[in-house]
């Protein structure tokens, strides 16, 4: 294989990635976007790949991150 094919390959296994991604994430039906965002994170999707697959914006992948976080930070200190 040389170097285009490698990459068309790549490309084609990150793209059948997202297709699976936002499939896993449909079929969580209306749960709350914070935890469809939670669940790909620890899929191994990166931000903006949630992003795309949730048709939002990074930005709003990441202040998701950060309130799950805080939820979970908060809720083991009640213990």
């Amino acid at each position: 294989m040389n170097d285009a094919e490698l990459q068309r390959a790549a490309t084609a296994l990150e793209r059948i990635g997202l297709v699976l991604g936002a499939l896993y994430a449909s079929g969580m039906g209306e749960v709350d976007q914070g935890v469809k965002v939670e669940r790909l994170s620890c899929c191994g999707f990166s931000n903006t790949e949630i992003a795309s697959i949730l048709g939002t914006t990074p930005n709003t992948v990441n202040v998701a991150l950060h309130r799950v976080r805080k939820a979970k930070r908060s809720s083991r200190s009640k213990k």
